[in-house]
């Protein structure tokens, strides 16, 4: 059994490869400054967001080396529900241990450039995020946020942390210690409430998850 701490480690020395030749960037709007109304339409280099691939080729790298699990190329993906960004290509890594969620590394276009990152999971796949969710100038807060919010939906999907609970167009998402939620209304404390019920009793909810990956053995 590998510990998550190992498998972060090897992710880390897959990126130095993965990402050489890609820049990083600092947050352009630090202590929430404001944002000029034209940057909201203006798309500078998206090819800066290719780190984004990089960084999940090298937990894909990291995950086969671990022996955690396989990786298929060029995959032919069918969605429950069709992404709203069009995927160009995809990746699908498939786990040893018995019973863990599949993961899909989808591929789409900021502009006319193919870096935009659109995850999933089971088989057929759900859609679970996209990195970055817009890409535009004025919703850009720096590569280190982005890569940290792409690691935190990687890590939960390997330890067997994600959620995803679905009752018609409600939808619960956990991440780590977190969790969002989408067409409850209004989000207000009832609500709140509400969520952490559902996910203590999760009865009537269509629920994704799954086991570690850590663990090939179960």
């Amino acid at each position: 059994m590998i510990e998550l701490w190992e498998l972060e480690a090897a992710v880390d020395s897959a990126f130095e490869r993965t990402s050489r030749g890609l820049a990083r960037w600092p947050d352009p709007h630090p202590n929430h400054s404001s944002k000029p109304e034209e940057t909201y339409s203006r798309y500078t280099n998206p090819a800066r967001w290719r780190i984004l691939a990089a960084r999940t080729e090298a937990w894909l790298i990291a995950l086969v080396d671990a022996g955690l699990a396989t990786v298929e190329r060029n995959a032919t993906v069918t969605w429950r529900t069709q992404p709203g960004p069009r995927t160009t290509r995809a990746e699908r890594a498939i786990p040893v241990a018995v019973g863990a969620l599949e993961l899909v590394v989808a591929h789409s276009q900021i502009r006319d450039d193919d870096t935009q990152v659109v995850l999933g999971v089971g088989n057929p796949a759900e859609c679970i995020e996209r990195f970055p969710d817009c890409g535009c100038d004025a919703c850009d807060s720096g590569s280190q946020n982005e890569l940290d919010h792409l690691d935190n939906h990687l890590r939960g999907i390997v330890t067997g942390s994600f959620r995803r609970l679905r009752d018609g167009e409600r939808i619960i998402t956990v991440i780590g210690d977190g969790w969002s939620a989408s067409d409850f209304r209004p989000m207000a404390r009832r609500t709140w409430e509400e969520v952490e019920d559902v996910l203590a009793h999760p009865e009537g909810w269509d629920e994704l998850t799954g086991p570690s990956w850590l663990n090939p053995a179960t």
